[in-house]
């Protein structure tokens, strides 16, 4: 048998083997089942290429400017906290939920030390993670707050970051409804991840449960 042979051989068994493992559903896709160890180097590895090939070398403003870490907080507990988690939060509903876990920003951050990198895939996400890409709402100079203000988590108490939270506002770009794109306060309908209405508990990624309403007397049995 000629090489040839052999090579066509080969490549169409590949082909049959690589159609048979995704027409059978081999591969699990739930998210409470963990990644094969091999298929989570090669995903990791994947990453981390693709983001250092395109997050390049842009300028890095003062990250340690105190207004910026400020203007940070509100949007990163809107944004982030929830799968994040923040100081005095060790754990929440989504955060669970995610495979793989994301990291815990305020305790370590395993996937990039570099600045440009950061901005990148908070601007950008990544795909089949969960994160989002934040850049159509926020400006750059808003995604720096955010960073801004993760670099300092790793220092801050629950009561420093609950502090530097209220004291700011949620803002974003209204995303086309203004040709100006102007940062849009909407402090009001978002605080600490709720959307709704103000959090019952100071503690970080809090979500309000709904109150039952309370019976009249009305003369009848309830």
């Amino acid at each position: 048998m000629s090489r040839t042979k052999i090579i066509l051989g080969l490549v169409i068994s590949a082909i049959v083997i690589g159609f048979s493992f995704i027409w059978f559903g081999v591969f699990n896709v739930a998210a409470n089942v963990e990644h094969w160890t091999i298929s989570t180097k090669f995903f990791e590895l994947v990453r981390v290429r693709s983001i250092n090939a395109r997050a390049g070398n842009m300028t890095v403003p003062d990250l340690s400017d105190k207004a910026r870490i400020k203007r940070g907080a509100a949007n990163y507990a809107a944004m982030c906290s929830q799968c994040h988690l923040a100081p005095g939060a060790d754990t929440s509903e989504l955060y669970e939920g995610l495979n793989p876990r994301p990291p815990v920003l305020y305790k370590y951050d395993k996937f990039t030390d570099k600045p440009s990198e950061k901005f990148w895939v908070i601007k950008n996400g990544i795909r089949m993670t969960g994160m989002p890409g934040w850049g159509s709402n926020n400006s750059d100079e808003q995604i720096w707050d955010m960073i801004a203000l993760i670099s300092a988590l790793k220092e801050m108490t629950p009561k420093q970051y609950l502090q530097l939270v209220e004291s700011g506002e949620h803002t974003h770009m209204k995303g086309g409804h203004d040709d100006d794109a102007k940062p849009h306060d909407d402090s009001s309908s978002m605080k600490q991840g709720d959307h709704n209405e103000k959090s019952d508990s100071k503690k970080p990624g809090h979500t309000k449960t709904q109150k039952k309403p309370a019976h009249k007397n009305d003369g009848y049995k309830h």
